[in-house]
């Protein structure tokens, strides 16, 4: 269809030529006027699409004045075509919002060009004022309340249902904050306040409460508004009156309260009696899980006589009263118990019934409530296996079963291998998830005679009935292999490993009492042989049982009494043999003997006295360091090691920051030394390092490619230096294998700008490969072994005398070189 355009022109050979001229281009002239009267009079009556406007016309009306009032009256796009285009002229068109400003004389397609566009225009405003108004349309249907806050120009404005909902004015004015917050808690106020200062997107259900007094639930998002050509900033929010929700969610809560806590059975149907749903009074009544009823007929799965459809259709008479009365019920396992069962209608159009409600009594509560505190005392609630009463239980019964028929049993006990640092690290809540895992995965793997329990924390026991030596440690392979799998809990995928110890009856014991101590047993020999594992029960175990618990019960004293001293080996510059700094090593001596620290660190670890005894072994370190580094004018730097589970604890960062303080060590001169398996969790280790970081201590990663570390994590991790193990040191350069291994460390630190120390350095052609290769700095035999506080203080003075008196960084080596290894 051709778009109508009126002419509005006085000279009339003019307008015939214009009219031609349209109706060329394919234009439908409507009407042509002269004046500015005979314009607004046509444009009302005909309502062209387009108003070609002359400027000066005949009459007392000129062509701006004429177009304005269409535009204003009648929403009709004007272009102005005259031959006038002076500075008044001009600014009085503007005024009128035209869609074009032609002037004569012109050429037929710069005429079409104009009026095209001016089309165009108009159907894109029309379309944008059209989603406008569907926009208010669905703000008043959904009401809504929307506000704008112009902070460059403290200018507010309301719409919509706002004004309703605060009880505030929605006309513009000028303000200093938006008006609403003084009508919020001051909590919130602070909060919102804040939040519109930082300018992101605020989403927030909060109360009100206008001048009226009563308090109302708002729900509010508020979105930055970024500013086009010459506007400001601007914050929009939308605020909803959602009091009548909140109080239904009230209500909703208090039944779902009342439904789920209620001791009477209460079961919902549908119009054909299928079940939707049921309270846990009704399952635990009747023995049925809610999946196993959901969308079953509640006669066939309830009634041991069943309601016919008659019977519910007269209960659909009664409305409101329903129905009440005896019957009997049947549970799951198909015992019958009497019952006083009520049935209400749900109608929602008050017409045809949509639902059944059902509440059932059992009249034999008493007995229900027996087997119920039967179930809930001999299984564990978290993992929904057997506890330890059920274990104590089963194993007397399968004992005795065993003495009768002259068979066999077997008794695994499960230990999970570094649970507590998962628990500690991740969160129990994770730890809790972990467990549900695992105990799932047991209770994949056992047969279905066997009888999984978990005892308490991470051990579980598994109980063999008719089993052989052979059956169990089949069961016991399985059990590893499953639970190395990786597991998911929470938003953590986790690799645990277990150790298990296996005792068998009659052999290793004939009470329950002596085959819980034998798999006891067997279970630590598996720890101490590695983890990862499991063992049987042999007697030369017992005795290892205990000399662990004393050598627990010694260490205990030890960390009561401080029995600790520190040690500390020297780190050596590999270029110039220069002493930069020494690592502080825990020694513990007991009754005149020293204890390895690979023999009491594990059971520091297990019985949770390492946090304790890192922080001591943290702060004795930083003490002594600054009291040298002051006494010898010189900055060496100590490195300290940090356990596992002193690393994941939330207050490490400012445990480390506290120390340093209350020293006076400057945190460039500590540098933590952590091992690969804090990086198991990795997010967690960033974060953690990161924090570290900031206090400005320097990081290395103990005993390198032993552990979990690949280039792809250490990429992204805050570390400053890596440490060759000594077990790869030990064998070079004598063997190819090991040797290469640690020209690769060398090279995966020089690639990530990562310092590298080499441990345990014995030899001087060891010292020649570090060198060769680009090693920063080494420790071990060859240059000193690790020297207490006071013999390291007199080597410090017998150093720093030598290198006073020797300029020259060879002098130095000559002067401290060979004989350090007299230190050893």
């Amino acid at each position: 269809m051709a778009h109508r355009i009126q002419i509005v022109e006085d000279e009339r050979i003019v307008a015939l030529d214009l009219k031609i001229a349209l109706q060329s281009l394919g234009f439908e002239v409507v009407a042509n006027c002269a004046s500015g009267e005979e314009a607004i009079r046509s444009a009302a009556e005909l309502r062209p699409d387009l108003i070609l406007m002359d400027i000066h016309l005949e009459g007392g009306m000129s062509g701006t004045a004429a177009a304005l009032h269409i535009r204003q009256q009648l929403d009709i796009p004007v272009v102005y075509l005259t031959a006038f285009a002076e500075e008044n002229i001009l600014q009085q068109a503007e005024k009128s919002a035209p869609y074009g400003y032609l002037l004569k004389p012109f050429e037929l397609r710069e005429l079409n060009a104009t009026i095209r566009m001016a089309l165009a225009c108009r159907t894109a405003e029309r379309e944008v004022h059209k989603q406008q108004k569907l926009l208010m349309l669905a703000v008043e249907t959904a009401q809504l309340g929307i506000w704008e806050w112009d902070q460059q120009q403290s200018l507010f404005t309301g719409q919509g249902y706002f004004g309703k909902i605060t009880g505030l004015a929605m006309e513009p004015r000028q303000e200093a904050a938006p008006p609403f917050l003084r009508l919020l808690e001051h909590a919130d106020q602070s909060r919102l306040n804040q939040l519109l200062k930082d300018r992101g997107r605020v989403d927030m259900i909060t109360t009100i409460t206008p001048d009226d007094g009563e308090a109302v639930w708002v729900e509010m998002s508020v979105q930055e508004y970024e500013p086009q050509w010459q506007e400001s900033a601007k914050q929009i929010g939308v605020l909803r009156d959602i009091s009548e929700r909140i109080k239904s969610e009230q209500l909703l809560q208090q039944a779902g309260a009342v439904f789920q806590s209620t001791a009477e059975g209460i079961v919902v149907i549908d119009a054909e009696r299928l079940v939707k749903s049921a309270n846990p009074a009704f399952l635990r009544m009747t023995g049925f899980s809610l999946l196993e009823i959901l969308g079953q007929d509640i006669d066939e799965l309830l009634h041991v006589k069943k309601h016919t459809p008659d019977f519910y259709h007269s209960i659909s008479q009664m409305k409101e009263v329903g129905w009440h009365g005896e019957v009997m019920c049947q549970r799951k396992n198909g015992e019958q118990f009497p019952a006083w069962e009520h049935i209400c209608l749900v109608s929602y159009d008050n017409e045809f019934p949509s639902h059944y409600i059902i509440g059932c009594t059992d009249v034999s509560s008493i007995k229900k409530a027996e087997i119920e505190l039967n179930r809930m005392a001999f299984h564990d609630a978290l993992t929904e296996l057997g506890n330890r009463y059920l274990l104590n239980e089963q194993l007397a019964i399968e004992l005795q079963r065993a003495e009768m028929n002259g068979s066999r049993m077997g008794l695994l006990f499960i230990d999970l291998d570094g649970f507590k640092l998962i628990n500690d690290g991740l969160g129990h809540a994770t730890g809790d998830q972990l467990l549900k895992v695992v105990a799932q995965r047991i209770r994949e793997t056992v047969r279905r005679s066997d009888i999984p329990v978990r005892f308490g924390g991470d051990e579980f026991f598994i109980i063999c009935p008719h089993s052989s030596e052979e059956d169990c440690t089949a069961i016991a392979g399985r059990l590893l292999e499953k639970l190395e799998q990786p597991m998911q809990a929470r938003d953590e995928t986790i690799v645990v490993t277990c150790s298990i110890g296996i005792a068998m009856y009659p052999q290793h014991g004939r009470t329950a009492e002596k085959l819980l101590s034998a798999a006891d047993s067997a279970m630590y020999e598996a720890k101490e042989s590695g983890k990862r594992r499991y063992c049987t029960f042999d007697e030369s175990m017992a005795e290892k049982v205990h000399e662990r618990l004393r050598l627990e019960q010694r260490l205990r004293q030890a960390v009561k009494e401080q029995h600790f001293t520190l040690h500390y080996q020297p780190l050596i510059r590999v270029e110039d043999s220069v002493l930069i700094g020494f690592e502080a090593l825990l020694r513990w001596q007991d009754g005149g003997q020293d204890i390895p620290p690979a023999i009491f660190i594990p059971v520091a670890e297990e019985c949770g006295l390492i946090q304790e005894i890192g922080s001591w072994v943290l702060q004795q370190a930083c003490i002594e360091a600054q009291r040298w580094n002051t006494t010898f004018h010189y900055p060496l730097k100590v490195a300290v090691n940090v356990s596992v589970m002193q690393f994941v604890e939330a207050d490490f960062r400012q445990r480390v920051a506290a120390e340093l303080e209350h020293s006076g060590l400057p945190p460039h001169l500590l540098e933590l030394e952590i091992t690969e398996s804090v990086l198991q969790s990795l997010e967690d280790s960033k974060r953690i390092l990161k924090e570290l970081k900031a206090v400005g201590v320097s990081v290395a990663i103990d005993d390198f490619g032993t552990g979990y570390s690949s280039m792809a994590v250490l990429k992204d991790l805050a570390v400053d230096r890596l440490k060759i193990d000594r077990s790869f040191i030990c064998n070079t350069p004598a063997l190819m294998q090991d040797s290469a291994v640690c020209k690769a460390i060398i090279m995966l630190a020089k690639s990530l700008m990562l310092g590298i120390t080499a441990e345990g350095v014995e030899e001087m052609e060891q010292v020649a490969f570090l060198r060769e290769n680009g090693c920063d700095t080494f420790q071990g035999y060859f240059y000193s072994r690790p020297l207490d506080a006071a013999a390291l203080e007199h080597y410090l003075q017998q150093y720093f005398s030598t290198q006073n008196s020797s300029p020259t960084p060879s002098k130095t080596r000559a002067a401290t070189g060979k004989p350090r290894k007299a230190i050893r």
